[in-house]
């Protein structure tokens, strides 16, 4: 259900915290302040579509400490311009632009004058791409007009516009389809920065990455299959995973848990018993499946299930 609410700048920093991130704001460009706010959440995704008066704000080393949340989030430009600043890069958005920023790292955001902007957030293991490669992108300007932004940001703005229609199980698939189309704009940044630098490893993890999702269903997916179909050895796979801070059996575990959790919430699966759901994905033991589920989602797949077929319902 989508909610419309508006606040003054004194409340503005609690409703970011409580809805959003924990920010510092400052300096707002007038006593008259005004933040308007629409949000639709559902399947770990929420969505902000944000109207708000000219101001600064920051997430702070401070706001980091103790807070375990690992979030991206894509802000799209929708009216007025802005500034966003994070891992060393600065980038000037105008309407059509769009970026990402790590909530695990200090960031700031300029607003000059009146802007509106769109706002997904959604946990970073929900896309297959390297968080520890993923910062040498963020803050970085993705426009419209380059590569499939040409598709993502029109996208976005439609869904912005008619987020009062994403309720139940079409809104589940929309934002799940977003996820994935936003996933791929990321991946399409990260390989062009990577070739522009004269690298090659961004390039070999996204095509190393690719051959996984491929075959995500396969029991018989391990290292050695890995490295071969992709024409690199054991050792060279390895030290690909090892540089993102990650095992190549923990992505794949991963990869695996995240299209469990997005089958059980879809009510066209709701005959599938989760012991299939998990085989389809290459797990065959259900204890195990139920116990790293639950360490990974913090409830059990079938309480899972039951709570998300509830909010799509």
């Amino acid at each position: 259900m989508t909610e419309t609410l508006e606040y003054d700048f004194a409340a503005w920093s609690t409703v970011l915290s409580d809805t959003h991130l924990s920010m510092r704001l400052f300096d707002p460009a007038s006593e008259n302040f005004r933040a308007r706010i629409r949000s639709q959440s559902m399947s770990g995704v929420r969505m902000f579509d944000i109207v708000m008066d000219a101001h600064s704000s920051e997430r702070t080393p401070a706001l980091l400490s103790g807070d375990d949340t690992r979030i991206y989030g894509i802000e799209l430009q929708i009216e007025g311009s802005s500034v966003i600043e994070q891992d060393g890069v600065r980038s000037v958005l105008n309407p059509g632009d769009y970026t990402l920023y790590d909530s695990t790292r200090p960031f700031k955001r300029f607003f000059d004058e009146r802007v509106r902007i769109f706002v997904l957030r959604f946990p970073q293991n929900m896309v297959s791409l390297p968080s520890h490669t993923m910062r040498t992108i963020t803050a970085m300007r993705l426009g419209a007009d380059e590569g499939i932004g040409v598709v993502v940001s029109p996208f976005m703005q439609t869904i912005a516009d008619n987020m009062d229609e994403l309720g139940g199980w079409a809104g589940m698939r929309v934002m799940h389809s977003l996820i994935d189309l936003v996933g791929a704009a990321l991946a399409e940044k990260l390989y062009v920065e990577d070739k522009l630098a004269g690298g090659s490893r961004a390039q070999g993890f996204l095509r190393v990455c690719d051959y996984i999702m491929e075959n995500l269903s396969d029991p018989s997916l391990s290292p050695d299959t890995i490295a071969a179909a992709t024409f690199i050895s054991t050792r060279q796979l390895h030290k690909l995973f090892h540089a993102e801070r990650v095992t190549v059996s923990q992505w794949v575990r991963d990869r695996r848990l995240e299209q469990c959790r997005r089958q059980l919430a879809d009510p066209t699966e709701s005959g599938t018993s989760v012991g299939d759901i998990a085989a389809n994905w290459g797990i065959f033991d259900g204890a195990h499946f139920s116990r790293i589920f639950k360490q990974t989602y913090g409830v059990s797949p079938r309480e899972y299930r039951r709570t998300h077929m509830g909010e799509v319902a």
